[in-house]
């Protein structure tokens, strides 16, 4: 029985080959690639796609599908790795390896419709575990059970999509087994209406960015299975990744004044609040997430920018006057000109008093990042540091003196802005009224 699709495809730059090849396509839990088949003994293919341009770029922009036994959408799939020339005794082959594919297959039983299920990462996993009480066997020593915490059962919903996090188990029992042990799997259950594929990734993802934030660790979607009525989607993603992610949790629950649980904080209207704003708030989690995987000088600029992401789009207020501006203009310049030497310069010095009027006619301008903070309801100095030593730091950083930052001192502004980054997301996500300064 084969374990592979067959798969025609052609390379969009004709000059490594202008013909049509065939392929098999491979997905497994491990990896997901394609052997590009050419028994051509003289075929070099594999060294001119090498050689091109797009060679580890986006799958799409590399390749035209021509024909295919099952459906599939290359969603920014994108080629991290290729193989020259391999033969497996039947055909001589290249293979190029996928970092996502989804799969469309027949829902021939109508089973399941409109439910599906996103199997997380193992930070996904620590953030379902407390969904959960632990294992107990306390009544019977054979039997093994475990439940949900109370309160924690709930579906949370945004807009035509509810979900909850929960546990899958697989196990390795077999005829021939002495021992039986359980494997868990963090997962978001979900149930939907009316969506497709790329909406309802785009509204998991944002979940999961959700749960990052909460957590700061990053939650991510392995693998993607859900059913309509007469589909099943299989969606992996094998997105390699050199960044060994940070996996202690730390919940920003304490920077809200009535320290919501994750349970309450999901049933509150973040979503709406989220997609406002859908890049800012994305690019704000990353930073923040980020900054805990680098040195402090770089987690510093990452979180001072979280500031920046969010700058207010000020309007300069002008002074209100009781008479037209070219009246002030005129009052000033007759009494003025008395203090002039010469009399020749009169005409000079009336138009430069008349641009000094339009300049003067506007307030100062207020430090629009400080304003950013305060329409959130943020103090800096509460959390350590004034907004001013900041942004000092922040220039000396850019400009090359860091040796001058003492380096407790850095790490200590650090922690500053982690808190005041953690607030600015909470008070765009709809929480800017229940922020807890006294941290």
């Amino acid at each position: 029985m084969k374990n592979y699709y067959c798969i025609n495809l052609k390379f969009r730059d004709q000059r490594i080959s202008d013909k049509i090849h065939h392929a098999h396509l491979f997905i497994s839990d491990e990896e997901m690639y394609f052997q590009i088949i050419d028994d051509s003994i003289n075929s070099r293919i594999d060294l001119y796609y090498s050689l091109s341009e797009n060679a580890l770029g986006l799958f799409e922009e590399s390749f035209e599908i021509v024909d295919t036994e099952v459906s599939l959408i290359f969603d920014k799939s994108r080629v991290y790795k290729s193989i020259s020339f391999q033969s497996d005794g039947k055909n001589r082959f290249f293979t190029i390896f996928l970092s996502n594919v989804c799969i469309i297959k027949d829902n021939i039983h109508k089973e399941f419709i409109n439910e599906g299920i996103a199997y997380l990462n193992r930070n996904g996993l620590k953030v379902v575990n407390l969904f959960y009480s632990f294992f107990t066997n306390l009544g019977n020593k054979n039997l093994f059970s475990i439940s949900r915490m109370k309160g924690m059962s709930d579906y949370y919903k945004i807009d035509n999509l509810s979900y909850r996090p929960e546990l899958e188990f697989t196990d390795n029992e077999r005829r021939s087994s002495e021992e039986f042990t359980v494997k868990k799997m963090g997962t978001i259950n979900f149930r939907f209406e009316e969506i497709e594929f790329e909406e309802i990734r785009y509204r998991l993802q944002i979940i999961c960015n959700c749960l990052s934030f909460f957590y700061g660790i990053r939650v991510i979607i392995d693998k993607l299975v859900f059913r309509t009525e007469n589909y099943i989607y299989i969606f992996r993603n094998m997105e390699p990744t050199n960044q060994t992610y940070v996996s202690d949790m730390e919940s920003v629950s304490e920077f809200l004044n009535k320290n919501y649980r994750i349970e309450k904080f999901l049933k509150n209207d973040w979503y709406s609040n989220y997609i406002k704003n859908e890049k800012k708030i994305t690019k704000a989690i990353d930073n923040i997430l980020h900054a805990r995987e680098v040195n402090p000088a770089s987690a510093f600029l990452l979180l001072f920018n979280i500031i920046e992401i969010f700058n207010i789009n000020q309007k300069q207020e002008k002074f209100s006057f009781n008479t037209d501006k070219k009246i002030i203009s005129e009052n000033l310049f007759d009494t003025l000109k008395l203090y002039l030497n010469n009399k020749e310069d009169e005409a000079e010095f009336e138009k430069k008093l008349k641009g000094a009027i339009d300049k003067l006619e506007f307030k100062p301008f207020k430090s629009p990042l400080e304003e950013t903070l305060k329409l959130s309801n943020i103090d800096s100095s509460a959390f350590g540091f004034n907004f001013g030593t900041l942004k000092k730091t922040r220039d000396s950083i850019t400009h090359g003196s860091l040796k001058s930052i003492k380096e407790d001192d850095l790490q200590s502004q650090v922690y500053c802005l982690r808190k005041i980054a953690i607030s600015l997301i909470l008070s765009n996500l709809g929480f800017k009224d229940e922020l807890n300064n006294n941290i």
